[in-house]
């Protein structure tokens, strides 16, 4: 079982009713205390699985899939005693325990699925005793949910054959004017436009709100429009337009009888747009009749509001809030407001500012105007990052200019304050003033009561629009006295503006907008958002999903805002991009959108004040700016698509999401490319030579035992939590639900650490992990310290170390269960985990990676939740894709939000590449390992038969191709060193020793391989494991079998006493010892043995070993790099890559054993040539002297490259009389094949005698190294 809980499964079924329920029982795995670090003391606190922390504050966790939807009831909870437990923890943080169980539980609804998630501090005070909760048992019953099919317009206004449409920008509220020069500067033409034919759309929305039930409109909306001198059909020179528009920033009324702002951190503007339509029905202000009753009330009076925001920097490089004046160097500045015809009603403010004081005390931000202090409270403190503070008072005698002053007292030079905002409220007299100006009134009066609005020095060509809606104004009919004109209405909350009839505000011009209509896309599984720069590259993306059955569409981030958010950007009209695909599908649930990839990088700066910002695709920013772990930035926000969800952290993902970190063409080709070769098991896109082809690799194909592998990295310090809390408890899942998969831990504190000038370093750890990375795997997983630019304080993974990486055709998903490994929303650093995903020819093929810093315990719940899915599959028994994988993880990790900070890298809609068949055994030694149990003694020879089966089970009979079976010894005990004071050892398992590693045909389904089981392997019996991986015909397949049992010696067992015969080589069997190479040649090592080569690494001093330059106490292991050749467990080879070997003459010496010890030693000399320029050595031809033939050959040091040869053969005199173009992909450092017939270049036969002939070789930069020689014709 993959948790420890037992779950009870009780049907009912009544007549009446026809419902079921189920009964889940929950048993509580409390586990041993564990360290927990605060403030730099150390408490242990007890431990549950599925334990997640709120504030520090422990609680459960339990999510559970559910097919259909159930209304959860709690039924019954058991309680036991709490053992002896440290207080101190809880008393830290303040946390009471209660008399009444603290649980909250509910069903919600994730796309398709359901979960049913329960959230405990699982503590209760029973008569004064403290007990913690043993078992919880709910009752489910099912509930029928009805499909409802949202309400999206078919097709949008802009649309093909809608007219053609021009874009234009606000950035304030008020009436714009459009006259003839505005129209013809946006290339409309006047010549004949009927003004009937006008139309402005637009919504004015501002921010749009993040609850998916709030209203918003759909599309864009039609604005109601005056347009003078209209009657006549023709546009002249006298004739305008005018229209209200709505700025970026909007007014709300708190509640409170005040009106407060929302600052649009999105977008200076808002956007309208000019449709030119012969087709369209106008849309004109109509102007309401003059309401002839007598008035109830007058009103002279109105609400007036003000505020100040300058948003100029961002506290952390993340949130939504962004500050203004910095309060440092001057502790004091002024802002002044002017408020003319103010009434006598106080003036009430509301301020926030932000503070990093880290004590209170002696500090103090005081408000006053005039000298008179308003408030004045100390500042807020916190220990780290910043916290905020709002405040509210009055000024009850007001005036009509307010030098509103701030003043910050604090207690240290470090201490940094940032205004936020003030936002001030009144009453001002209803006194026409300016050009055009709004009012409004919140009145607590009767809205049926019949009022008198009253405005005095009012213009004789003055007007008055009600804006209450904000599409359609309306324009006010009343009574001009004087200079004071009256109007009367029977609401008094609406809005108004007043206009002095002849200045308005101007609009932006942004430019032409061809058509476009994402509303009227069919349902698709896959939509793709692409910023317009990398729109080639995301349709190529498309077509790749579209040739693997997907449906897919692509749309602009441009597109995307002007059907969704009236043109300005916004991340919610992204998500409801999403949810429009999301609700047309409730009626048909296997039509909804799967997977939502954003191509292209992203910000906390959406504008562009910050250097080398890459607003390319916007991201979503929580609220939360002042503390360096809640300001996070999240995909998931655009994935919570049901009508009651926002972003809180009992929202689930309905659909799977990625993103695509490219900011150039070039970057966007790379990782589309990456993702092609990956998804193709391999392409003929990274053949240009490399590190493939010189290991021995195809560089056209990706399969490999490498997909059988995951691995673990886990951190020292902390009282050994990361091992003991994530990877031991994430191994042992897997271990018993796909034990299958071969798990390789890289933990540090098992690896000498040593002392630098830098500070502690793991150096055998970093070098394992790189060699890992090379070899394959098929998950990388992190857990413990780690940041921008690498994992862990001892640097165990560096950003020369990722680039460094060429792993193409193995490339992983790693995971990052650390701070902020990929804060890619940072445009001041590149990260590491950004450069994993952008390295063109290796790193990851995708990540689920940190952008912020987590807590422990959520990487705990989220490291447990993403190995319940990683290695699961499809009912079809295909694997899971990146999105999926994702999906099911955050939807069951806890209800803390911080696990927002875990991201998708890559391409959603990109399955994983775990095999999908499968592989049987069908017998060891002729004995059915299902009934009869073999032994595998040392020294026996033994014969292992088997097949490969689909998803159904049944023999995969057209299968032919090739198995790659590894048998492992059996796990070892192994412990960590301790090497730190917070380091314990720990004992852990781990299964390495490989005690043979081969290669066999399947034919028609069927494998049978041999081997001879070394003498090394530990003697006491238990079981082993074997692990197969079988691949041909573009599939492949995994499995693994523990049915037997390895120890012993087999008395009868295969004695020699002869070594091995071993040949050793630089890249390939063409070299020579003593030749020359680069910086990074590759041992070739080829073995032959009767009885087989030894590679189970039991650290006995049997390994297959390198020595270089004679270093004996600096060995290369090289166990893990020897295969056997196909159907011969006899021979083999090894291929080792050296990285950066210093330029000079060297020495390599291998030594190998055989599987009864028997040992031979191959040696061999070479030179290291740099590979920064081309280098050739060696220039000859043979034979020479030649009559009708001979061939050219030379060494160099451009291995793993292509390269441009040129021969050309001149007379002693300099006569060019022949020249030879061969293009060549080198593997190695020697080259021939070059042949000559001793023909000029017209066919002709040169004489005899001496010629001179240049060699040149060419690279990919044009580079290049020649050398001249002689030879000789005889006839």
């Amino acid at each position: 079982m993959r948790r420890n809980d037992l779950i009870l499964f009780l049907f009912f079924v009544f007549s009446s009713n026809y419902f079921i329920s189920q009964d889940i029982l929950l048993e509580l795995n409390w586990q041993k205390p564990v360290n927990h670090y605060l403030d730099g003391k150390t408490y242990s606190i007890p431990s549950i699985e599925g334990q997640e922390s709120s504030n520090g504050k422990p609680n459960y966790f339990y999510s559970k899939y559910l097919k259909n939807n159930f209304t959860p009831l709690l039924k019954d909870v058991l309680y036991e005693l709490a053992p002896d437990i440290d207080l101190n923890h809880f008393k830290s943080l303040n946390i009471q325990f209660p008399t009444n169980l603290e649980i909250s539980y509910q069903v919600t609804k994730a796309g398709n699925d359901y979960y049913f998630a329960v959230s405990t501090f699982p503590y209760k005070l029973i008569n004064s005793q403290l007990h913690r909760v043993k078992q919880l048992v709910f009752e489910l019953t099912e509930t029928t949910v009805i499909g409802h099919q949202k309400d999206f317009v078919t097709s949008s206004v802009l649309k093909e054959g809608s007219g053609t449409w021009y874009k234009i920008a606000v950035n304030k509220d008020g009436i714009y004017k459009l006259d003839k020069n505005f129209l013809e500067s946006c290339g409309i033409s006047t010549n004949g436009l009927n003004p009937a034919h006008i139309h402005i759309y637009g919504n004015g929305e501002g921010v749009l709100p993040e609850l998916n039930s709030s209203p918003r409109i759909d599309d864009l909306a039609k604005n109601a429009l005056f347009i003078q001198g209209e009657t006549d059909g023709s546009f002249d020179a006298n004739d305008y337009i005018l229209f209200y528009g709505y700025g970026p920033h909007r007014w709300f009324a708190n509640g409170t009888a005040e009106f407060d702002r929302k600052q649009n951190i999105y977008s200076d503007n808002s956007y309208y747009f000019i449709n030119i339509n012969s087709t369209e029905t106008p849309l004109r202000i109509e102007t309401l009749p003059e309401i002839q009753e007598v008035a109830n009330a007058e009103i002279s009076s109105y609400d007036y509001r003000d505020a100040y925001e300058n948003d100029l920097v961002n506290l952390l490089g993340g949130g939504q809030r962004w500050y203004g004046e910095l309060f440092d160097v001057e502790l004091e500045k002024t802002f002044t407001f002017t408020i003319p015809n103010i009434d006598t009603s106080p003036i009430r403010f509301k301020t926030a500012i932000a503070s990093n004081a880290t004590n209170s005390a002696g500090t103090a931000q005081n408000y006053s105007i005039n000298g008179l202090t308003l408030s004045e409270t100390p500042l807020p403190s916190i220990g780290s990052d910043f916290a905020r503070s709002t405040q509210s008072f009055q000024l009850i005698n007001p005036v009509s200019t307010l030098p509103f002053k701030i003043k910050i007292t604090r207690n240290s030079p470090n201490t940094l304050t940032y205004l936020d905002r003030i936002v001030l409220n009144t009453k001002r007299k209803l006194v026409f003033f300016g050009t055009q100006f709004g009012f409004r009134n919140l009145s607590p009066q009767d809205s049926l009561e019949l009022v008198s609005y009253s405005t005095s020095n009012f213009p004789s060509n003055g007007f008055i629009w009600d804006i209450s809606d904000r599409q359609k104004p309306k324009k006010i009919s009343g009574t001009l006295t004087g200079t004071t004109y009256n109007f009367k209405t029977y609401n008094i909350y609406r809005e108004y503006v007043a206009s002095n009839g002849s200045s308005y505000f101007t609009p932006e011009k942004v430019g032409p907008v061809p058509n476009q209509n994402l509303h009227a896309l069919a349902q698709a599984d896959f939509l793709i958002i692409t910023h317009p720069d990398f729109l080639a590259q995301a349709n190529r993306l498309a077509d790749l999903h579209r040739e693997q059955g997907l449906s897919v569409h692509v749309a602009r981030i441009d597109e995307v805002f002007n059907e969704f958010s009236s043109g300005a950007q916004d991340p919610t009209a992204i998500r409801m991009f999403a949810k429009m695909f999301y609700d047309r599908g409730a009626l048909a649930p296997s039509t909804k959108p799967k997977y939502l990839l954003l191509f292209g990088d992203g910000t906390y700066d959406p504008k562009n004040r910050v250097p080398n910002n890459n607003n390319y695709v916007l991201t979503y920013q929580v609220e939360s700016s002042e503390n360096h772990i809640d300001a996070m930035v999240t995909d998931d926000y655009f994935g919570m698509l049901d009508d009651n969800e926002a972003i809180l952290a009992v929202d689930l993902l309905d659909i799977g999401i990625g993103r695509i970190l490219a900011s150039n063409l070039t970057q966007a080709k790379q990782q589309v490319d990456k993702i092609e070769h990956y998804m193709k098991n391999g392409s003929a896109l990274f053949t240009g030579g490399g590190s493939s082809c010189c290991l021995g690799e195809s560089s056209t194909d990706t399969y490999g035992d490498w997909r059988t592998k995951y691995v673990q990295i886990a951190d020292d310090e902390e009282g050994g939590y990361f091992i003991n809390n994530d990877t031991e408890p994430q191994y042992n899942n897997v271990k018993t639900d796909h034990f299958e998969m071969n798990c390789d831990k890289l933990y540090m504190d098992a690896y000498p650490q040593e002392t630098s000038a830098g500070g502690q370093r793991y150096p055998e750890l970093q070098n394992a992990i790189t060699d890992r990375v090379q070899r394959g795997a098929l998950v990388v997983n992190y857990v413990g310290h780690g940041g921008e630019v690498g994992l862990a304080e001892e640097r165990v993974v560096t950003i020369p170390q990722i680039n460094s990486w060429t792993n193409i055709n193995k490339l992983h998903l790693f995971v990052s269960a650390t701070c902020e490994f990929t804060k890619y929303d940072d445009p001041a650093r590149v990260s590491a985990g950004e450069l994993a995903a952008l390295n063109p020819t290796g790193g990851a093929i995708a990540l689920m990676t940190t952008t912020r810093a987590v807590y422990f315990s959520v990487n705990t719940t989220t490291g447990l939740a993403f190995y319940n899915n990683v290695f699961d599959r499809n009912p079809d028994g295909s694997p899971l894709t990146f999105g999926e994988i994702v999906k099911r993880t955050k939807n069951a990790s806890g209800n803390s939000n911080n696990k927002r900070s875990f991201t998708l890298i890559g391409d959603p809609a990109l399955k994983i590449a775990l095999p999908t068949f499968k592989v049987i055994t069908d017998s060891i030694n002729g004995k059915s390992p299902l009934i009869d149990l073999d032994t595998l003694n040392a020294l026996s020879k033994v014969r292992i038969k088997g097949h490969l089966v689909d998803n159904s089970g049944s023999l995969m009979s057209s299968f032919n191709g090739f198995l790659s079976p590894s048998i492992f010894d059996k796990p070892k005990k192994q412990k960590t060193l301790g090497q730190d004071d917070n380091s314990p050892e720990i004992e852990y398992e781990l299964q390495r020793n490989i005690i043979y590693k081969g290669k066999c045909s399947v034919v028609n389904g069927f494998f049978d391989f041999s081997f001879v089981v070394p003498k090394d392997i530990t003697l006491n019996i238990g079981r082993g494991k074997i692990s197969y991986y079988a691949f041909g015909q573009g599939i492949d397949a995994i499995g693994a079998d523990t049915n037997f049992r390895i120890g012993g010696i087999d008395p009868n067992g295969i004695n020699d006493d002869i070594g091995p015969d071993l040949e050793l080589y630089l890249n390939d069997e063409k070299f020579i010892s003593g030749s020359i190479s680069d910086e990074n040649p590759v041992l070739f090592l080829k073995a032959f043995d009767e009885n087989g080569i030894n590679t189970i690494g039991n650290g006995i001093g049997h390994d297959i070993v390198a020595i270089l330059d004679g270093k004996t106490s600096d060995p290369f292991v090289l166990n893990d790099y020897y295969t056997t050749n196909l159907n011969d467990y006899k021979s083999g080879a090894v291929r080792y890559q050296f990285k950066e070997l210093l330029a000079g003459e060297h020495t390599l010496e291998v030594k190998a054993w055989d599987v009864n010890n028997n040992s031979s030693t191959a040696r061999l000399n070479f030179s290291v040539r740099e590979k920064q320029k081309p280098n050739i050595e060696r220039v000859y031809n043979y034979p020479n002297p030649f009559t009708t033939k001979t061939e050219f050959m030379f060494e160099h040091n451009l291995s793993c490259s292509s390269l441009d040869v040129q021969v050309q053969v001149y007379t002693v005199s300099g006569r060019l009389v022949k020249t030879i173009n061969k293009y060549i992909t080198s593997n190695g450092f020697r080259e021939s094949g070059i042949e000559w017939d001793g023909l000029d270049d017209f066919g002709d036969r040169l004489a005899k005698g001496v010629y001179i002939y240049r060699l040149k070789i060419s690279n990919s930069e044009n580079q290049s190294s020649e050398k001249t020689e002689k030879l000789v014709i005889l006839r």
